[in-house]
């Protein structure tokens, strides 16, 4: 093959006949010391769409040896691209579950919903507490968010049970204070706080919550009463009706017990016997949690990706919360440094400007490029020498 008839010499610049698109064209050879300023003058004049389009207005203009993987490398190391693009495929992540125990009482979970009604002035809330093993759910209506009106929940919720051995909650303000962490430390309660925007790790007290607004509109659409006054017998009716996980209502399994709504018409006015047994009713809903748990895993990660893990050092860039950012606001903030791994696929970071550190899962997570600008791989034994045919995407020299 005549390769040196690809090659021809135009006002003193070196030129590559190509065969693209079934166009013939005859581009200039841009020197290894100009490639990265011709690609990212070309990719930011393209206001850094996809690394496809860079590389064709690429071949619009010039050419060099391993152009194709050049581009797509510097691409992929884009700063401005990483912050201001969201994610795209499918998410990284895996769903770790709480290991279960079979006592009432251990673990709970707390939540505080937003705004329910009344004016700016006269917002009002509702607390909510949840057992994990029985699904007992206790509802405490507030005025206001902070750690002392979440206290005094808590606080009701241990006059009547005793104190839990865990408490899992969101990084909310109230429950990241310093007045809370006290009572949890005093009271002999392990805190748990989970990863910054990951919701699932609290799914059963969300579960809950979407649950009680759906009552509590259902109460205002009657308008025979004021949800605030309804508020005791919707939390009765979560507790005396079966869960769908355990196979058993909360009461049964708190207190080994039937129980019915107080408006409930029955057919007698006997009290007919409630008790039953209570080892066995609990056995069984242990067994049905870990079962529908093992489901839910599997279901869960079979539509994930598979993790590409962070290491302590590692740089990362932090999705943004859509609901506090306009439609133009930046994807991700950062950088952030890893210093800690954790469980359940979660990262401590630290910020690079403050010694502040944040708590992430993963799937929140972007990896921060290594570098800038990508190195020149023509040097590497599996690249081609100068004047070697090219094989990158569909281009032919003309011979």
């Amino acid at each position: 093959e005549q390769v040196h008839k690809t090659y021809e010499m135009r006002s003193g610049v070196l030129h590559r006949k190509i065969q693209k698109n079934n166009r013939t064209r005859c581009l200039p050879i841009i020197p290894r010391a100009l490639r990265w300023s011709v690609v990212n003058n070309i990719h930011e004049s393209i206001m850094h769409l996809g690394w496809d389009k860079t590389l064709e207005k690429v071949y619009d203009y010039y050419w060099f040896e391993n152009m194709s993987k050049f581009v797509r490398k510097f691409v992929d190391n884009c700063i401005t691209c990483k912050v201001s693009k969201p994610k795209t495929g499918k998410v990284q992540a895996e769903l770790h579950p709480i290991p279960k125990v079979s006592s009432p009482w251990h673990t709970i979970h707390m939540d505080i919903t937003g705004k329910l009604s009344g004016k700016n002035d006269t917002k009002e809330y509702v607390i909510v507490t949840i057992d994990s093993f029985t699904k007992y759910v206790l509802l405490h209506h507030t005025l206001h968010i902070d750690s002392t009106n979440c206290i005094k929940a808590l606080k009701s919720s241990v006059a009547l049970f005793g104190a839990p051995s865990r408490i899992i909650v969101d990084q909310g303000r109230c429950y990241s204070s310093k007045e809370f962490r006290e009572f949890c430390d005093s009271s002999k309660i392990q805190l748990h706080l989970i990863a910054t925007g990951s919701s699932r790790a609290n799914g059963q007290v969300e579960r809950v919550m979407s649950t009680l607004k759906s009552m509590l509109t259902a109460v205002e659409v009657q308008q025979d009463r004021s949800w605030q006054n309804a508020l005791e017998d919707v939390q009765l009716a979560m507790n005396c009706t079966v869960n769908r996980v355990t196979r058993a209502s909360p009461i049964e399994l708190m207190f080994g017990k039937i129980a019915r709504p107080l408006s409930l018409v029955t057919y007698s006015d006997r009290e007919r016997d409630t008790t039953i047994d209570l080892d066995e009713t609990r056995n069984q809903a242990i067994e049905n949690i870990n079962r529908n748990s093992a489901y839910d895993k599997k279901r869960f990660d079979s539509t994930k990706a598979k993790l590409s893990k962070f290491s302590v050092g590692d740089f990362a860039l932090i999705e943004n919360d859509e609901r506090n950012q306009t439609k133009l606001a930046p994807k991700f903030k950062g950088p952030f440094q890893v210093i800690q791994v954790l469980d359940g696929d979660r990262y401590l970071l630290k910020a690079m400007n403050s010694n502040r550190t944040y708590k992430y899962a993963h799937d929140r997570l972007r990896k921060m490029p290594s570098q800038q600008a990508p190195s020149d791989d023509s040097d590497s034994s599996s690249s081609e020498e100068e004047g070697q045919l090219s094989t990158s995407g569909n281009t032919e020299p003309i011979l």
